[in-house]
C-alpha cells in the first residue's frame, strides 16, 4: 500500500532549504519574479514603466497597449532541480488599454515513494501551476489602473488543490520629469480546494513603489516598500538561527533599493540590494546575498534578458528572458 504522505510534512520537504515559502505562506512560488528585468532589480519593480508584459505580472496597472502582439518566454533555475518555467501575450484593450493572459509553471523534480513497511514504490512528481488574465486602463493622462485574476493549481504526489486570487494595482507616470509611482495589492483570495482539511494562506502583500529617471544622466533609480502587512520582528537567518530584527533593521527589512543604467532605448544594466534577503540567505549576514543584478537589449522586436539573484539560502538563480514583438 502506497505510504499516505502528510501533506505539511510534503511541503516541507519540496521547501526545504527554501526560504520564500516560510516567508510567504504556501504559495510562496508568487513571489519569485518570472521577469528577468524584474529580478535584476531585486524582484520588485512595481513602478517600472516599460512596454513589457512579464513587467505587468507584478502590477497589471502597468498593460499597455505597446505591448500588443508581444509573446514573452521566462526561465529560472531556482535551486537543484527546482525550475520555474513561464510564457505571457500581450494585447490591446480598447485602444488605450492593454490585457495579458500568462502561465507560471515550478516544477519541483521528482521525489522517491515508499510503503509503510519501507518498500520503494517508483517516484512522484510535484508541481504548482497559475493562469493569468488581466487588464490595464489610462485612468487620465498620468493615472492608470488594473486588475490581474489567477487561477492557481497544485499537484503533490496523490493531492491537489486549487485556489483563485486578485491582484490590483495603481500608477502615476509623469513622462516630463520621469517619476513613477504605484501601488498594488496582490493575491487576494483563498483555496476552493485544500490538500487535506486546513486551506493554505494565500500570500497577501501590498507594495508601494517609486521609480525616477535622473535629468540629464542616463539612471533611473527605484525603491519599493514591501511586505506591509507582515512586521513580525523575528527571523531565520541561512544557518537556521532565530533572530529579531532590531531599531531601523525593522524598516530597512521592508524596503528594495534598484538602479538601472540606461545605455540607449535598447540596452540596460541594473543592480539592485535587499537588506532581507542579506540577512535571512546568509548565517554570516554576507552583504553579496542581499544584492541582485542583470540586463538586457533589444533587436528589431527580440528582447534577450538575464538576471541573477539569491531567493533562497543554498544558491544563487539564473532568470533569463525572451520575448519577441509580432506586431
Amino acid at each position: 500500500m502506497k505510504i499516505r504522505f502528510n501533506i505539511a510534512i510534503l511541503q516541507m520537504l519540496l521547501s526545504a532549504g527554501t526560504t520564500f515559502a516560510q516567508e510567504t505562506g504556501d504559495y510562496g512560488y508568487l513571489a519569485l519574479p518570472v521577469s528577468a528585468h524584474a529580478a535584476a532589480l531585486g524582484g520588485l519593480a512595481v513602478s517600472i514603466v516599460e512596454p513589457e508584459v512579464a513587467l505587468a505580472e507584478d502590477n497589471p496597472a502597468l498593460l499597455c497597449p505597446e505591448m500588443n502582439g508581444q509573446l514573452a518566454l521566462g526561465y529560472m533555475n531556482y535551486v537543484s532541480d527546482v525550475n520555474l518555467g513561464h510564457v505571457a501575450w500581450g494585447g490591446r484593450f480598447l485602444e488605450l488599454g492593454g490585457w495579458m493572459g500568462s502561465i507560471r509553471y515550478l516544477n519541483y523534480g521528482t521525489f522517491d515513494g515508499y510503503d509503510e513497511s519501507g518498500v520503494s514504490t517508483g517516484t512522484f512528481s510535484a508541481q504548482d501551476i497559475a493562469f493569468s488574465c488581466g487588464a490595464g486602463y489610462p485612468l487620465s493622462e498620468r493615472w492608470r489602473v488594473g486588475g490581474l485574476v489567477r487561477a492557481l493549481y497544485s499537484k503533490y504526489e496523490s493531492y491537489s488543490a486549487f485556489a483563485l486570487s486578485t491582484t490590483l494595482g495603481l500608477n502615476y507616470y509623469n513622462e516630463v520629469n520621469g517619476t513613477s509611482l504605484s501601488v498594488t495589492v496582490s493575491e487576494l483570495g483563498g483555496q476552493l480546494k485544500a490538500f487535506e482539511d486546513s486551506h493554505c494562506k494565500m500570500p497577501t502583500d501590498i507594495q508601494v513603489g517609486w521609480s525616477n529617471e535622473l535629468e540629464h544622466l542616463p539612471f533611473c533609480l527605484s525603491v519599493t516598500a514591501y511586505k506591509l502587512l507582515d512586521w513580525d520582528d523575528r527571523y531565520v537567518d541561512g544557518s537556521g538561527q532565530l533572530h529579531k530584527w532590531t531599531g531601523g533593521e525593522q524598516i530597512l527589512t521592508h524596503l528594495n533599493f534598484g538602479a538601472e543604467w540606461i545605455a540607449n532605448e535598447n540596452l540596460w544594466f541594473a543592480a539592485a540590494y535587499n537588506y532581507r534577503r542579506q540577512r535571512e540567505f546568509s548565517g554570516s549576514g554576507g552583504f553579496l546575498r542581499g544584492l541582485s543584478f542583470g540586463g538586457g537589449f533589444k533587436y528589431r522586436g527580440f528582447s534577450f534578458q538575464a538576471a541573477y539573484a539569491r531567493y533562497n539560502a543554498v544558491d544563487g538563480s539564473l532568470n533569463i528572458g525572451l520575448s519577441y514583438q509580432f506586431f
